[in-house]
């Protein structure tokens, strides 16, 4: 065959979204027993699952949760604001943005909370440092983990685990909040992708390709040198993308989701979820939040599309019987300014909402929504954050996840009771 062999293992050997050959995959490490493919959860695919939904580019709070019996709102953003009578209403003072029917169906339900004016002190309005700022949860200091990985690394088994995919993101690029200082967490473009990659030149010999690439490993594999350890974790990769792809076959849902990318990854999450591998903690995202220019439109159809998907993947949990045990929480990097700009767009702001949604929550109105009058603003005519993030995290981490928040933060935050 024409099949060189140096073509053969720089195909072969490479997994879509793994980047199993990058430093950060060793996590100083000397063997893969601290792979996310070599371990399970300690909890079982039962067990209480988490769910985080980045709404990336920088979310108009204002925009979002209305605060549509203040005429502040109204002065500041002449042709930007929502028409009170498009409004869905929560009380006599905030509602929801028209586009999300299902969120405030979820709300009257008593399955959603909403948090207002979350944000830290000293805003950062870079849209790479405030994110780092959310996924690390510390302002202050800039660090390589973040604090959901932190958690994997403090709860997950150290020995005499099955395979399993206790944590996982869907997309292209892992999010720092994934990043432990043991654990590896795959990010995953799609379930199809997320397997050996052999020639496509050659199909009918996908099985020599494969055998070849495992016995090459599995040669190498005894031993403490680095060549060893890449060896063992793809191996462990590879055994534990079969045993996804065979769970991800028996998904068979009969919830029609909308056709746009974010909708399609929290199915692809239904799909880890419906195939029981213990998945415990999942990241997915939707961008093109940051609207400076021509916003009405666009983020009118942004939160549909979080509106409908969220909704869609609701009802299949429903239908997998597991809605009792997810847990989904929204956040972004800050929210915008409280005045729209020149281009029909808002700017980088500070302090905005997150939603908790999910059986488990318990619904209402958390935290105040932030004021609008030039004392309650900050220096730069911001609004004031009312509630810091790690509040909403620590409720998360010691009432859903069941550990003590200050050894996952570094300290104690306010217990909202969300949940």
């Amino acid at each position: 065959m024409a099949l060189k062999r140096r073509d053969f293992l720089k195909r072969g050997v490479t997994f879509v979204s793994l980047s199993l050959a990058s430093s950060h995959m060793m996590m100083q490490t000397s063997n893969a027993g601290n792979s996310v493919f070599a371990q399970a959860s300690n909890l079982s695919s039962e067990s209480r699952m988490l769910v985080v939904i980045q709404m990336g580019g920088g979310n108009d709070g204002l925009n979002t949760v209305v605060p549509y019996s203040n005429g502040l709102y109204y002065d500041a953003r002449p042709t930007l604001a929502i028409p009170e009578s498009d409004v869905l209403t929560i009380n006599n003072e905030i509602g929801l943005n028209p586009n999300m029917t299902n969120f405030k169906k979820f709300y009257d339900e008593g399955k959603m909370a909403i948090v207002q004016g979350v944000g830290y002190p000293n805003p950062n309005r870079s849209h790479f440092r405030s994110t780092d700022i959310w996924e690390t949860a510390n302002p202050e200091t800039v660090v390589g983990s973040g604090w959901l990985g932190n958690y994997l690394d403090a709860t997950l088994c150290e020995s005499s685990c099955t395979t399993g995919l206790p944590a996982a993101s869907v997309g292209r690029a892992l999010p720092l909040s994934l990043r432990g200082e043991q654990i590896v967490v795959p990010s995953i473009a799609s379930l199809e992708s997320f397997q050996f990659q052999t020639n496509e030149r050659y199909p009918q010999d996908r099985d020599a390709q494969v055998n070849t690439v495992t016995a090459i490993n599995e040669s190498i594999s005894n031993g403490d040198s680095y060549g060893a350890t890449v060896a063992t974790t793809g191996l462990s990769a590879m055994r534990s993308a079969d045993q996804i792809q065979e769970a991800a076959s028996q998904y068979d849902s009969p919830i029609d989701y909308p056709q746009n990318p974010f909708a399609q990854g929290l199915q692809l999450l239904a799909q880890m979820i419906g195939g029981g591998l213990g998945t415990q903690i999942m990241h997915v995202s939707i961008g093109g939040f940051d609207t400076h220019a021509e916003q009405p439109d666009a983020h009118a159809n942004l939160l549909n599309s979080v509106d409908t998907g969220v909704a869609a993947f609701y009802e299949d949990l429903v239908s997998m019987g597991v809605s009792d045990d997810v847990l989904l929480m929204s956040f972004s990097e800050f929210g915008r300014r409280v005045r729209e700009n020149g281009s029909s767009g808002t700017d980088h702001g500070t302090a905005a909402p997150m939603f908790i949604l999910g059986n488990p929550t318990v619904s209402g109105i958390y935290g105040q929504h932030p004021g609008l009058d030039i004392n309650s603003l900050d220096s730069n005519g911001d609004m004031t954050h009312h509630v810091d993030f790690r509040s909403v995290y620590s409720t998360v981490l010691e009432n859903w996840l069941g550990v003590d928040p200050a050894d996952i933060l570094g300290a104690r935050y306010e217990n909202l009771g969300f949940v």
